[in-house]
C-alpha cells in the first residue's frame, strides 16, 4: 500500500540517502504490481524497478515536485517492460529461425559438406613431407616468410622452396575436391 505523505523534494534533490530510501519505500509495492502486469517474471520487475530507482537517484537534481518523479518511475518501469518484452520476442523468434535451420536439409547439407572439406584439407595437409607441412602450417597462420625462415633458422629460399612444393602438391592431391565444390 502507498504511504499518502510526500517526499522532501528538496532533500531528495540534496543527495539525502534517509529521503530517496522514503521514496523507495512508499512507491516499491506498487511499482512492482504496475511492473508484474506487463511481465509475470518475479525477479524481472525487482530488477526493473531497481534499475528505475538507479535512474531516479542519478537525475535527483531534475525533479521540482513529487508527482514528476511519480510519473518518471511509472514510465521509466513501463518502457523498461516493454523493452524486456520486445527483447524476448526477438530472442524467441531467432531461436525459431535457428531451429528451423538446424532441422533443414541445407543446413545438414552445408556442414557435412564443410565438415568433410575441412577433414579432407586437413589429411592431405598432414601427407606433406614435415618441412613443408611445417612451413604451409606457419603461412597459413599469417607468418611471412622471413618470419619463418628466423624462426626455423632457415634460409628465405628454403621457405620459398617448400611453400611452393606444398602448394603444388596440394594443387594435385585436391584437384578432385575443388571440381567437387564447384559442382555442389
Amino acid at each position: 500500500m502507498t504511504a499518502h505523505y510526500s517526499i522532501p523534494i528538496n532533500k531528495l534533490r540534496a543527495g539525502s540517502e534517509r529521503t530517496f530510501k522514503e521514496l523507495y519505500n512508499k512507491y516499491y509495492d506498487a511499482l512492482f504490481l504496475f511492473g508484474q502486469k506487463y511481465i509475470p517474471n518475479q525477479n524481472a520487475v525487482e530488477d526493473i524497478i531497481q534499475e528505475s530507482f538507479l535512474k531516479v537517484w542519478e537525475k535527483k537534481t531534475s525533479f521540482f515536485h513529487e508527482a514528476a518523479l511519480r510519473a518518471f518511475l511509472y514510465k521509466t518501469v513501463r518502457n523498461s517492460c516493454l523493452n524486456l518484452i520486445e527483447h524476448e520476442k526477438v530472442c524467441r523468434n531467432y531461436q525459431e529461425e535457428f531451429a528451423k535451420d538446424l532441422s533443414s536439409n541445407d543446413f545438414f547439407l552445408n556442414n557435412v559438406i564443410e565438415e568433410e572439406v575441412n577433414r579432407i584439407i586437413t589429411d592431405t595437409i598432414q601427407k606433406l613431407p614435415e618441412s613443408a607441412r611445417l612451413i604451409y602450417l606457419l603461412s597459413l597462420k599469417g607468418l611471412k616468410n622471413v618470419e619463418i625462415a628466423e624462426d626455423l633458422d632457415i634460409s628465405i629460399n628454403t621457405v620459398k622452396t617448400q611453400k611452393q612444393r606444398a602448394n603444388k602438391f596440394l594443387r594435385e592431391n585436391l584437384k578432385n575436391l575443388f571440381t567437387l565444390l564447384c559442382f555442389l
